[in-house]
């Protein structure tokens, strides 16, 4: 128990024991005279009671002595009734299952052999031989005693039960938590990751052709502005989103322009950017895009976009084929001819995160995703989802 609790219970013992002590002592209703050894007993009856919590059967035990010579020197046990309560209670309270039983076993003797025929009346004789009716009342105490450790009993497994509960609901919440922050970082990479690289590669393609086809380099520049304009909206699409669904959130309402997911409609406009930029992109589809989910669509989009960027990144010229297949799974693979993962374009550093993201991303739809080297060369990503999500 924490030490606060643990300090008042021992202050609450030891003025019980003390007022037991005391009023066994000097207390009685009885004119009979005791002697100076009763005393000390009912003294020492009550000053035991201090330790009841922590040794409740050699309390209970060392009382039911008590009585035993007490009524050996025929002295009154009317002063020794309320110590005999509080051990006996405390024994029902704080007592281990072992001393349960043997009180237990006790008790039905008491029962069968004191309680029953004493109701009937045949036990006159026997109440001027035995202190029956302390007895009687200790038994009492330690029911009472022990239907009490029950209900605190109770009520402990249901405080646990509740505190497990309130952990286990906790866990889930930060496993929520970290797997929404792990969404949104996913989103932010593949946004700034793919527009930044295609940004980059056009820059550089602008500088190599500004003196000698200046048309070409304003072209270039051109689809710089417009990869970093989709950049940006895709960023306000996103962010509008995640502050729209904070609780209270003001946002502005999202433009129907940013509004539809992407998925396997807007590929084709992403290679045909990507076109611009130089690579060499073709998409064959097989199966309607209309019966796939959301975020099956959207998985399939950020694995096609990652893909590609990161062919651009790092094949040198290839040519990319994007194949979506669309059955009672979708199918997506991009496949390149290019130098591989080992070649780097310089100046178009990655983060390290692209095939680990894509593969978390299947994942997260219930689906799987491959990738690796070709052999005789390129690169190959095979993604397969289930149309139903994870």
């Amino acid at each position: 128990m924490p030490p606060a609790t643990k300090d008042r219970s021992l202050i609450f013992d030891a003025a019980l024991a003390l007022g037991v002590a005391i009023a066994g002592g000097l207390g009685s209703t009885s004119n009979q005279p005791r002697s100076a050894a009763a005393i000390a007993l009912l003294a020492v009856m009550g000053l035991m009671l201090f330790w009841r919590r922590r040794f409740p059967g050699q309390v209970l035990a060392a009382a039911a002595i008590c009585v035993a010579v007490l009524y050996a020197l025929r002295s009154s046990l009317e002063p020794a009734f309320l110590g005999v309560l509080v051990s006996a209670y405390s024994a029902g309270v704080y007592g281990s299952r072992r001393l349960a039983r043997i009180v237990v076993i006790t008790a039905m003797t008491v029962l069968a052999g004191f309680f029953i025929p004493d109701a009937l009346g045949g036990l006159a004789w026997l109440h001027r031989r035995l202190p029956v009716p302390t007895v009687d009342a200790a038994v009492g105490a330690w029911l009472v005693g022990l239907v009490v450790r029950r209900q605190l009993d109770a009520r402990n497994k249901h405080v646990a039960a509740l505190a497990e509960h309130a952990a286990l609901m906790e866990e889930r919440a930060d496993g929520a938590t970290l797997s929404e922050r792990l969404r949104i970082a996913r989103e932010l990479h593949d946004i700034v990751a793919h527009h930044i690289s295609v940004a980059v590669i056009q820059s550089q393609a602008a500088q190599r052709v500004a003196d000698s086809d200046p048309a070409r380099a304003k072209t270039a520049m051109a689809d710089v502005e417009r990869t970093n304009r989709t950049a940006l909206e895709e960023m306000r699409r996103l962010l509008g989103v995640l502050h729209s669904s904070e609780p209270g959130g003001t946002a502005a309402p999202i433009p129907d322009a940013y509004a539809p997911a992407l998925g396997l409609a807007d590929i084709e406009v992403l290679a045909d950017r990507l076109r611009r930029a130089g690579l060499d992109v073709s998409v064959v589809q097989r199966g309607a895009a209309a019966g796939v989910p959301d975020d099956v669509g959207l998985t399939a989009y950020r694995i096609v976009q990652e893909s590609l960027t990161n062919v651009l990144r790092h094949a040198g010229p290839a040519a990319v084929t994007v194949d979506l297949d669309v059955g009672d799974q979708l199918r997506v693979t991009v496949t390149d001819d290019g130098r591989g993962a080992s070649a780097a374009l310089a100046g178009v550093p990655g983060t390290g995160r692209g095939i680990a993201g894509m593969r978390e991303r299947a994942a997260a739809v219930g689906g799987k995703l491959s990738a690796g080297p070709k052999r005789g060369g390129g690169y190959q990503v095979r993604a397969t989802v289930p149309l139903g999500g994870a």
